[in-house]
């Protein structure tokens, strides 16, 4: 019986972008990288840069996109953009800020600050859609690049669904009760081993931005 075949993969949220900076919702905008998010990203790649990353896969929104392109110029690679791994979609609230949103929209507000499960901003998509879309884009690609190492550059909350999905639970239920730290550029190093095994090795590691 042949060893089971690992597949390293490591999970990087965006560097900081405007929309984070001025609090406001990005969702699927085009808020860019601030110039603390490109140092972020180019601090990510020189620290990635002796870690044998065969393949980069991010979502094709301009903060993740950018972010993988300046850690990619380390790298030598050239990123793979996705709609699968964008941030979850939060429809008419984007670009609003937080306080924006809950005037506007109080009750949909609500229902997201309650953390519950079947929230849907008006025009958004929910938990559950943007995990689903995230999940089966990352399970395909394992399945297609068995034993490549893969960096995947996304967004704070299709990140936590897919670190939930690493878990073995349910992300879409468990908003209000586990807390992910998921900063910007930070790393989660994570290997799928066949046939449904993981090894988390670390997570959110930023000791490379410390000096940012």
């Amino acid at each position: 019986m042949s060893e089971p075949r690992t597949t390293p993969l490591i999970f990087c949220r965006h560097g900081q972008s405007e929309g984070n900076r001025e609090r406001r919702f990005g969702g699927h905008g085009p808020t860019p990288l601030t110039e603390l998010g490109r140092a972020q990203a180019r601090a990510t790649g020189h620290a990635l840069a002796g870690a044998g990353v065969d393949l980069i896969y991010c979502s094709d929104l301009s903060r993740a996109l950018d972010t993988a392109t300046l850690i990619g110029a380390e790298l030598g690679l050239t990123p793979e953009a996705t709609p699968a791994l964008r941030e979850r979609s939060v429809g008419e609230m984007t670009g609003l800020s937080f306080e924006e949103a809950r005037l506007r929209y109080p009750e949909a507000y609500a229902a997201m600050m309650r953390r519950e499960a079947d929230a849907c901003p008006p025009g958004g998509e929910t938990y559950g859609q943007c995990r689903s879309r995230a999940v089966e884009f990352v399970e395909a690609a394992i399945a297609r690049q068995r034993g490549a190492r893969m960096l995947i550059v996304s967004h704070q909350l299709t990140l936590y669904q897919l670190l939930t999905h690493v878990f073995g639970v349910d992300g879409t239920q468990q908003r209000g009760k586990l807390i992910l730290q998921i900063d910007n550029c930070a790393l989660h190093r994570i290997d799928h081993v066949e046939p449904a095994l993981w090894h988390v090795w670390s997570l959110n590691e930023r000791t490379h931005l410390a000096r940012l």
